[in-house]
């Protein structure tokens, strides 16, 4: 079976009604068949009176030429709030579409993309979609339409004019827009790659610029930015020409329909066969027969710029429809905590880069097990292989027998940098569960540390977080989300540095009650969890669990623990 194109696989996601593009169709055909009529009737109109017809004749032509003025101005708003509601409505469509498809997709079909380039193709690639209907779909119905309307209003008046206006159509409404397609295709797909680049340079520079300060190197950054707006710009610049060639062409293509006009209006006077109102409209009626195949053109150019647009969205949420995003019926958390299983596994970002190589691990139920190495070794990228949320680049991970699923709950990460809403604390933690009661929320909170920041809170657990816990310091944001971890007591809980910013007598403390189901104050996690912890306090980890030190080779060494047993490599 033959792949659809990306054009084929994204308009659908659009989810136009019909009958609203009909009347936006209708609504703009409408528009240019009055500025059409409106020239019928001026030229009849024109050449007629120096016959000195009846008044009434000329004083009907008048009241029609000014009706279809009024009309036309009248079409034009209707067509462009019919055709703008259509393309409006549908990127709202398409973006909730594109984002149910993403949700779909395994995680790090979307977190191997920089998220300048996703923001780039929902926002600026949706956009285009949005523009392809407005300026490409439209304008070609509206083109058809128009085409038989001008045919048939010129047949009855010549034959060989209209033979020569039908020519002339093909050449406008055909030639001239498969050759601007041609031409733009091309330009238009750097275009939009520098477009993805340019967002992707200007959203690091702003993200990181202290970090890049810092470090020295703000200045290179501000260089790549610069690189990338000017190859953006380049890009622009090229792509002008494709539109500036094609609008010549129109142009060119009328001249047959205005010298098949012209010979025809002089051999119908010559041989006396028709009025002077009928040979005025023959002359200028060619004039005003293009306006809707002068679209075309740029309606080819923006084919191209969709399609390559489709292209990168199909990229993003992969060329097959998007499956059922309602998640799987989660395991019973207190009687089937699936073993977590690593069989060869190569985990990183891209081969070569950090990470682990040739991992094998088993850990049952109740395993607690720390990972530690230097920063940037691959400790977190090891998690989010662990959670399904990255696809290993070799080897296999398995959560009761099968790949995680982030969607069941049987595996979860709690990462670091996981989201604090802009909401109450307790809305917050009923994030991981929404039948929390305020004693559950409480004791977590107890758990961590924050019993009395709790006790001190304004108005309790009702009151507002920052965005992204904004209103806290760096180390009640930690517990906050550590404390949604115990709440949640996943079968397997994978949490990254959860004792970060806090100070080292709590934070060991914590670490210790993670990893040791017999810790003085009591097991923060049930016993029968498998909790993996990654921590840069070696010192920290109790012995009866087990270790898992990685080094920048992706060689990796793992020491058992007491309470480990079953857990081996």
């Amino acid at each position: 079976m033959s792949t659809p194109s990306p054009l084929v696989r994204i308009m659908p996601l659009l989810e136009i009604p019909r009958g609203r593009l009909l009347a936006a169709v209708l609504a703009a055909a409408t528009t240019l068949g009055s500025a059409f009529a409106l020239a019928a009737v001026s030229a009849w109109l024109v050449t007629t009176a120096w016959t000195m017809p009846a008044v009434l004749d000329l004083t009907v032509a008048v009241v029609g030429v000014r009706a279809l003025g009024v009309s036309r101005g009248v079409f034009r708003w209707l067509d462009r709030m019919l055709t703008h509601d259509v393309a409006l409505r549908g990127v709202v469509d398409l973006r909730t579409n594109l984002f149910t498809a993403l949700a779909s997709r395994p995680a790090d079909a979307i977190s191997r993309m920089r998220r300048g380039e996703l923001l780039s193709r929902l926002g600026d690639d949706a956009q285009e979609m949005a523009d392809h209907v407005i300026s490409a779909v439209v304008p070609a119905l509206v083109a058809v339409v128009m085409a038989v309307a001008v045919v048939a209003t010129i047949l009855p008046l010549s034959v060989p004019a209209a033979l020569a206006m039908l020519l002339s159509l093909a050449l406008a409404s055909l030639l001239a827009p498969w050759a601007a397609q041609r031409a733009a295709r091309t330009t238009q797909q750097v275009l939009l790659g520098a477009r993805g680049e340019l967002s992707a340079a200007t959203l690091e520079t702003l993200d990181d610029a202290t970090a890049l300060r810092v470090a020295g190197r703000l200045e290179e950054s501000e260089r790549r930015l610069a690189q990338a707006q000017a190859a953006h710009d380049a890009a622009l610049d090229r792509a002008a020409w494709p539109a500036a060639i094609a609008g010549a062409a129109v142009p060119l293509a009328m001249i047959p329909a205005v010298l098949g006009s012209l010979l025809a209006a002089g051999g119908i006077w010559l041989a006396g066969g028709a009025s002077a109102g009928v040979i005025g409209m023959l002359v200028l009626l060619p004039l005003s027969s293009f306006e809707a195949a002068t679209a075309l053109p740029a309606a080819a150019a923006q084919r191209a710029r969709s399609r390559a647009a489709a292209e990168r969205l199909v990229g993003a949420i992969g060329s097959e429809p998007a499956a059922s995003t309602v998640p799987a019926a989660p395991r019973d958390a207190r009687t089937d905590a699936p073993p977590l299983q690593v069989r060869d596994l190569d985990a990183g970002w891209m081969p070569g880069g950090a990470g682990v190589r040739g991992l094998e691990l088993e850990l049952p139920p109740g395993t607690r097990l720390a990972i530690t190495g230097t920063s940037g070794i691959g400790k977190s990228t090891l998690l989010l292989t662990l959670a399904g949320l990255l696809a290993p680049l070799r080897g296999e991970v398995l959560a009761g027998g099968a790949a995680p699923d982030p969607r069941t709950g049987e595996v979860l990460l709690f990462a670091e940098d996981t989201h604090v809403f802009a909401t109450s604390v307790r809305e917050n933690m009923k994030v991981v569960r929404g039948d929390l009661s305020d004693a559950e929320i409480l004791g977590a909170l107890a758990a961590v540390g924050l019993e009395s920041w709790a006790a001190g809170l304004p108005q309790g657990l009702t009151t507002m977080l920052g965005p992204d816990g904004a209103t806290v310091s760096g180390g009640e944001r930690r517990r906050l989300l550590l404390a949604r971890a115990l709440l949640r007591a996943a079968p397997v809980s994978l949490l990254d540095e959860p004792t970060e910013h806090l100070d080292a007598v709590l934070g060991d403390d914590l670490l210790r009650r993670l990893l040791d189901p017999d810790a003085a104050g009591g097991p923060l996690l049930p016993r029968d969890r498998t909790v993996v912890v990654v921590t840069h306090r070696p010192d920290a980890i109790p012995a009866s669990a087990a270790r898992l030190e990685l080094a920048a080779d992706g060689s990796w060494t793992f020491l058992p623990g007491r309470t480990a047993e079953g857990a081996r490599a």
